[in-house]
């Protein structure tokens, strides 16, 4: 059962860095007034419907979409109206033709990097966007939360809950040039490239117990309840030897940060 009380709580650090993003880059992206958005993983719909109120006031619809049914039934029922609306949609799957060149802009946040089908999922927002449409991107590349799923799978102790891990795993994790092979994946698709960079951002926490629920809020394995505590310390000692040891970075889970490396990027269709 969704909670939505625990979900807005752990993301909320996520939530916030994720508007100011879209704040950084506002000149850049020019909203067309009265356009049609699209947010690709919009969750509850809660962010969805803050970036309509406080960053786009003057669009005319705003929709969220989602792969979880739960979610999105959440959302109609607490956030949806007149101009804002929610729906279920599978990102790398078959596309609807009702959304074939239906919006003006797409927006996506820390979403595409859960498709292992990349082409297929950029593509479908290609095939979504109006001409003169643009989308606005920001996915996940490197993180130590991934090493250490990898680490956590191999040890008995954690085997039977932490299976699959790869599906979980950002397709640009292990690049040796992220950059590159984005660039190479949105020219071959046809979109042109406004801005694309690599980006490191810190989520730094105030304590260990938010620090957790950051964390825990992104972990897909289905803990029991009662090794949750523990596996969360398995996890952060995973995340802290390799942020330190690997990544070099001055700080780490210890000091109740989150390092994540993302790629950046706003496109068109012209």
């Amino acid at each position: 059962m969704f909670n939505a009380k625990l979900y807005n709580e752990s993301n909320a650090l996520q939530k916030t860095n994720t508007i100011k993003y879209l704040e950084e880059y506002k000149d850049m992206i020019n909203w067309k007034k009265d356009s049609s958005i699209l947010d690709i993983g919009c969750g509850d719909g809660s962010l969805t419907l803050k970036i309509f109120k406080e960053l786009i006031p003057n669009c005319k619809t705003m929709t969220g979409c989602d792969i979880s049914e739960d979610m999105i039934r959440f959302a109609n029922e607490h956030y949806a109206s007149g101009r804002v609306n929610f729906t279920t949609l599978n990102i790398e799957g078959e596309l609807p033709h009702d959304l074939r060149e239906r919006f003006h802009h797409v927006i996506t946040f820390f979403a595409l990097n859960w498709c292992r089908q990349q082409q297929t999922a950029f593509q479908n927002i290609y095939d979504m966007l109006k001409d003169q449409g643009s989308c606005f991107a920001i996915v996940t590349g490197k993180e130590s939360l991934f090493d250490a799923y990898r680490n956590l799978a191999k040890a008995e102790k954690w085997k039977p809950w932490v299976t699959d891990v790869e599906k979980y795993i950002s397709p640009y994790h292990d690049s040796q040039d992220s950059l590159k092979e984005m660039q190479q994946l949105l020219g071959k698709i046809g979109f042109t490239i406004t801005k694309l960079e690599l980006k490191m951002i810190f989520h730094e926490y105030e304590n260990l117990e938010k620090l957790k629920g950051g964390i825990m809020s992104v972990v897909p394995f289905k803990i029991p309840d009662e090794l949750y505590d523990d596996f969360f310390i398995d996890l952060s000692q995973e995340m802290q030897m390799f942020d330190t040891k690997k990544y070099n970075y001055k700080k780490s889970s210890n000091d109740f940060v989150f390092n994540v490396q993302i790629l950046v990027l706003y496109v068109e269709k012209k």
